[in-house]
């Protein structure tokens, strides 16, 4: 069973950011609230190169345990285009930033684990009429943490939220 909540929620900005800062912020942002960890985040990373530009496809998948029989799913989707490195000084200190058009889609949704899909007849029935009551409660929940992660994005990048 899987029950949706945000759905590509989209924040796309084109400008100069730091892109590994903000790629390291949004994973221990990810980390601090308990949605897995740096080594089973990434699901799929590619880079194409042209010239002097880049392009970037990321995918994380983020999940947190929420009971025995659901879990909290996150999912992060960058899609970078155009990706140049420039160099901005700010207050007499050179940086290297990135330049470019960027896209990040957040989803968010209830899973029901193993656990659940294995119940039975009276069982899964006595579970889904005690469960209904909770089921609401997670969606507030994971609701509540997605949009702060999406708020959390667009204040990194200077956006109004």
């Amino acid at each position: 069973m899987k029950i949706d909540l945000l759905s590509n929620q989209k924040i796309k900005w084109e400008g100069v950011t730091d892109f590994g800062e903000l790629y390291k912020y949004m994973k221990l942002w990810l980390e601090d609230n308990k949605y897995g960890d740096e080594k089973n985040l990434e699901e799929k990373y590619i880079e194409r190169v042209k010239g002097e530009k880049k392009q970037l496809e990321i995918l994380w998948n983020a999940e947190k345990k929420k009971s025995d029989f659901f879990k909290y799913v996150i999912k992060t989707q960058f899609l970078v285009m155009g990706m140049s490195d420039v160099e901005i000084e700010n207050n007499g200190v050179t940086r290297k930033m990135q330049k470019a058009v960027f896209e990040i889609q957040i989803s968010s949704y209830i899973e029901s684990t193993k656990a659940w899909d294995d119940l039975k007849g009276m069982q899964k029935m006595y579970y889904d009429m005690v469960i209904r009551k909770r089921i609401n409660e997670y969606l507030g929940e994971l609701y509540d943490k997605s949009i702060k992660y999406h708020s959390y994005i667009k204040t990194f990048l200077g956006l109004r939220d």
